[in-house]
């Protein structure tokens, strides 16, 4: 085709996709173009160049409408608008969100009001017109729905979910407000002890959530239940460069006063190990003073009891105390052993734990066995006595935030059945330096997202048109089903393979990672080093990430040894025995078992079996609801505002499959009503017989669409029991039957107006003539006694008297 020597044009650039460029010279079969984006001229083949439409190169606001389907189309699309602060942005009813790392002005009431009870599209793009969706959807057809908000760390995810959040309870119908301040208090208290400082983001979420909201019939906010899952225990004890445990411990630290301080023997936060390894003890922008005072402040709403908020405080500065323990070697009876040489922190640790220091200094040097009823007691290296106190402190950390979870559902938490809005924020994909378990965990977790995500828009969907005979030319995705089967599919998945060398006491992580070489070597998905350096590799829809074996089976155990669980359940502390209690019901189980009975020995299932289940159950509840999309996306890797690294930017809509979702989106049929619904609820637009809507609701619904002006059978088609039509179609019929709704009420409001003003009119006239006949009748008969009484008066004065 001929290129316009005039006009922005496409170019094949060297990263292999089109960007937008000027012609600058052609020469034979070769144009010369000049870039936009840095001035750099390139020649390329005529093939490699095009023009460039007029809504590409001015923007649009919903990705589908774009002229020219390519990469580079839809790169540049969300690059002028980020430029122009337009963040959101539309494929279909998807939301695209870049992170400004910036606030805007754009979040306040006023807005909510402008968004509620509107269309998608209908208005600007922006995160409250989600929310409005998933509001109306949920009131208009009785259903559960889910907002899925994801990406990488550091992409937006968690303040996506805040306002979606704000939105929800701005629009809430309740004349009550406390339960609606509760759900929203939960937040910080949450982003307090599960968010932490990472390499990539200031405040990344290290759990996932799912929050379900409950409203009742009126759309009041009656209710709310928070999932978590698997909080990142090993942040408690060691951060990488640049980075921070919970943001907690920080907050504790600097927003005490001093006799608070003095009451859990607190210092700095510099002065602890388990705060220090970082070198970031601050960050920019955060003012962790201000921060301890809004948790607290949420606590106190909540309505936390004091000896409850206390005894969190005990708990995170018992945390602090046990990172500070040291250990020097001892030699007793030439066995190697170890002793804490840090007395005063071995006792700050017992008071604030209502636990004895020199039980608990056995617990932590010693591993005690019982074999045949009797108690044997066996030093444990310093090595050893480390790996042990860590455990501790994770094992604290890890409970008191799944009882802080536990205490936010008994508050808030609706028994009653309702309909609900579910808002998922989950952990975005990682790919550190140095990968370990969580990470796996993670990246897995993110693996079954975008599994739900391709099984909602691609297979389910394409399913669904041959199922219902749709004319429809097949689109092909990227499938992550093989990735998932070699993650966790029974007997041979890595996760398998680990639970099964979990169950072993002498498998190490060498042994794991051997396994696992040699059952998945010849995977495609499976990334084997050719030299051996402890790692393994996993290739990922969202890219290629190397785990190191290391450390493997003691996160998957996460075993806390059976003394420790008794001690710290005996604390004369109330809250600290709570938090073990369960662990303490499952070791009493296990120890009352009868020997010799047969029974097989129950097993504590491990981390990952935990969290392969808890995914399932994650999977089969957004299952149940109608979805909603917003994909996060990081503009750049040092959260800067008004920088867009085009490479980052692409790399993220490239394995989020947004090209092959707009063609679906684009060429299919989103939308899905059965004949019989869609005429009951458009039967306004074409005053179609009820009868025929009861007899034959399919010749019902084309009455309805031709009578629509929605003839053109690209914007609809008609299956076998079922209506499909494009999202626009949707939004043009329920406008349309707004518009006749509203109509029809002015036009009863008038009648009924008219009714009432009348009836008041004819009381009033009856009233009135009533009256008037009163009157009339008390003035004549004052006249006629009036006469009456001067005629008697004549007669008595007159020569003849009354004869």
């Amino acid at each position: 085709m001929a290129t316009k020597l005039s006009g922005p044009v496409w170019v094949v650039g060297h990263d292999g996709y089109r960007v937008p460029g000027r012609v600058v010279s052609t020469s034979g079969g070769k144009i010369k173009v000049r870039l936009m984006d840095d001035d750099q001229e390139i020649v390329a083949l005529a093939k490699d160049v095009s023009d460039m439409t007029d809504n590409s190169a001015s923007g649009v606001e919903d990705m589908i409408q774009l002229s020219e389907l390519h990469e580079g189309a839809l790169l540049e699309n969300i690059r002028r608008r980020y430029e122009h602060e337009q963040i959101y942005t539309y494929t279909g009813s998807i939301l695209v969100a870049v992170n400004p790392y910036r606030l805007y002005q754009m979040y306040g009431m006023d807005y909510v009001r402008k968004y509620e009870g509107q269309l998608i599209g209908k208005l600007p793009a922006h995160i409250f017109a989600i929310g409005s969706a998933a509001f109306a959807h949920m009131m208009k057809a009785k259903e559960d729905q889910c907002v899925v908000i994801s990406g990488e760390s550091g992409a937006g995810k968690t303040e996506s979910t805040k306002l979606i959040m704000q939105y929800l309870a701005a629009v809430n119908k309740g004349s009550s407000s406390l339960i609606t301040e509760q759900i929203l208090e939960a937040s910080p208290i949450l982003e307090s002890f599960g968010n932490a400082k990472t390499v990539r983001n200031n405040n990344s979420s290290r759990f996932g959530k799912y929050l379900a909201i409950s409203f009742d019939s009126s759309g009041i906010i009656c209710g709310a239940k928070t999932t978590d899952y698997l909080l990142e225990k090993s942040r408690v004890c060691t951060q990488a460069e640049g980075e921070r445990n919970y943001h907690s411990f920080y907050e504790l630290c600097y927003g005490l006063s001093g006799d608070e301080k003095k009451k859990f023997g607190l210092a700095s936060a510099e002065d602890y190990f388990y705060l220090n390894q970082g070198n970031a003890c601050v960050i920019n922008g955060k003012n962790d003073v201000e921060d301890f005072t809004r948790t607290s402040n949420a606590m106190e709403v909540m309505g936390f009891p004091q000896a409850m908020r206390d005894g969190t405080f005990s708990v995170l500065a018992a945390i602090l105390h046990i990172g500070n323990l040291y250990f020097d070697r001892s030699d007793a009876r030439g066995v190697e052993g170890s002793v804490i040489e840090s007395s005063d922190e071995l006792q700050a640790v017992g008071a604030l734990l209502g636990i004895s220091p020199d039980e608990l200094h056995t617990c932590i040097t010693n591993k005690v066995t019982v074999t045949r009823g009797e108690l044997f007691k066996t030093p444990l290296k310093v090595v050893q006595a480390l790996d042990a106190r860590d455990a501790l402190a994770k094992a604290l950390y890890s409970r008191l935030f799944s009882f802080i979870v536990v205490q936010i559902n008994e508050i808030v938490c609706q028994k009653a059945k309702t309909t609900s809005v579910a808002i998922l924020d989950i952990f975005g994909f990682e790919d550190f330096h140095i990968n370990s378990f969580e990470q796996l965990c993670i990246n897995f977790a993110n693996e079954n997202l975008q599994f739900y995500f391709n099984q909602h828009i691609f297979k389910l969907e394409q399913e669904e048109y041959e199922k219902e005979q749709i004319c429809w030319s097949k689109i092909t995705f990227k499938d992550n089903q093989p990735c998932l089967d070699l993650i966790c599919k029974r007997p041979v998945g890595l996760l398998s393979i680990l639970d099964d060398e979990s169950n072993f006491p002498k498998a190490t992580d060498e042994s794991f990672l051997e396994k696992i070489h040699q059952q998945h070597g010849k995977n495609v998905y499976y990334i084997r080093p050719k030299v051996k350096n402890g790692k393994f590799g996993v290739c990922h829809y969202a890219g290629h990430v190397m785990y190191t074996a290391t450390m493997f089976l003691d996160k998957n155990r996460d075993t806390l040894r059976p003394d420790l669980i008794e001690l710290l359940h005996n604390s004369s502390l109330p809250m600290v025995g709570k938090l073990f209690e369960h662990d303490y019901t499952v070791l009493m189980e296990m120890q009352t078992m009868t020997p010799g009975s047969g029974s097989r020995k129950k097993r504590a299932p491990t981390v990952a079996a935990k969290f392969n289940s808890s995914l399932a159950e994650l999977i089969s509840a957004m299952s149940q609801c109608h979805p909603y999309f917003v994909r996060c996306i990081k503009p750049n890797g040092e959260q800067k505002p008004n920088s867009f690294v085009k490479g980052m930017v692409m790399e993220q809509l490239r394995y989020s499959g947004m090209l092959e979702t707009i063609r679906i989106r684009r060429a299919g049929y989103p939308t899905r009503i059965t004949f019989e619904i869609f005429a009951r609820r458009y039967l306004i637009l074409a005053g179609s017989d009820r009868e025929l809507m009861k007899n034959d609701p399919k010749t019902a619904c084309v009455r309805i669409l031709r009578h629509a002006g929605s003839a053109s059978s690209e914007m609809f088609q008609l299956g076998l029991t079922k209506v499909f039509m494009r999202e626009a179609l949707e939004q043009v019929l329920e406008e349309a039957r707004a518009r006749m709704l509203h109509k029809y009420v002015v036009l009863l409001q008038k009648n009924t107006k008219a009714y009432v003003y009348r009836r008041r009119y004819l009381n009033l006239r009856e009233a009135a003539v009533c009256l008037q006949g009163h009157l009339r009748t008390r003035n004549l008969r004052r006249v006629f006694l009036k006469k009456r009484r001067c005629a008697v008066a004549l007669a008595i004065h007159s020569p003849h008297g009354l004869d």
